[in-house]
């Protein structure tokens, strides 16, 4: 008879296009998609997280502001009930598709959108779909791998299949920037960086503080390219 655990394992090993594990650690992204949800949230706001993973974000924003009123969504059950045990969070939805979640009529002042986009296969009309369930003068927290960080060019240029296989796109931040601001004609009111991943050595906890101080020094070479969006109302 399998364990509960190989059970996990094996569902994880042949579930399409995703990639989080159910180990998944507090990585600097998850802090600081967290700091900025609660910047712009207000004292009590609502925050959905799609795809929310093992809730690693969701579990950040709750230490930071208990108020905030906050909504798990992910395609994955295992992903749900890791995030319910290790959060709290009791309003909970399993979602077939991104997509699906577009015309539910719900609407939040924050969406959390982070390392998710890179995995959709019309990643301008997510985005849009994303914008529309926000409320007026809302904000959308985005996240997307960097595709030109140190640790993929050594993978690269050692001929190791570093990609991850579940990504469709990828951004660099220069295309990033172009792709928000002039192909979606979105209102970036931030950008931001998570940290500068050193290869080999980044596993240790104690050198996080100097690659998260490197990021700010080169944000083009960050682990995450991040931007928060928020929502223009329509003139009346």
């Amino acid at each position: 008879m399998t364990s509960r655990n190989e059970r996990i394992d094996e569902a994880y090993r042949t579930r399409p296009n995703v990639h989080i594990s159910y180990e998944q650690t507090i990585k600097p992204y998850h802090h600081k998609i967290a700091a900025l949800v609660c910047k712009y949230a207000g004292t009590s706001g609502t925050v959905l997280d799609i795809g929310c993973g093992v809730g690693n974000v969701l579990s950040q924003i709750g230490e930071r502001n208990p108020l905030l009123k906050l909504t798990a969504a992910d395609i994955d059950e295992n992903n749900l009930s890791i995030t319910r045990e290790r959060t709290g969070i009791e309003d909970i939805m399993m979602i077939d598709s991104v997509e699906a979640m577009f015309d539910s009529g719900l609407s939040y002042d924050v969406i959390v959108f982070s390392h998710v986009l890179e995995h959709t296969y019309r990643p301008l009309d997510v985005l849009l779909g994303i914008m529309k369930m926000l409320k007026p003068n809302g904000v959308a927290v985005l996240a997307v791998p960097n595709p030109v960080r140190l640790g993929i060019f050594l993978g690269n240029v050692t001929k190791l299949h570093y990609v991850n296989r579940g990504h469709v796109y990828a951004w660099d931040r220069s295309h990033w920037m172009n792709f928000l601001e002039n192909i979606a004609g979105l209102n970036v009111i931030e950008y931001s960086h998570d940290f500068f991943p050193l290869p080999f050595i980044n596993r240790f906890r104690l050198v996080q503080p100097l690659e998260i101080w490197l990021a700010q020094i080169f944000p083009w070479l960050a682990f995450s390219n991040i931007a928060v969006i928020r929502k223009e109302c329509e003139a009346s």
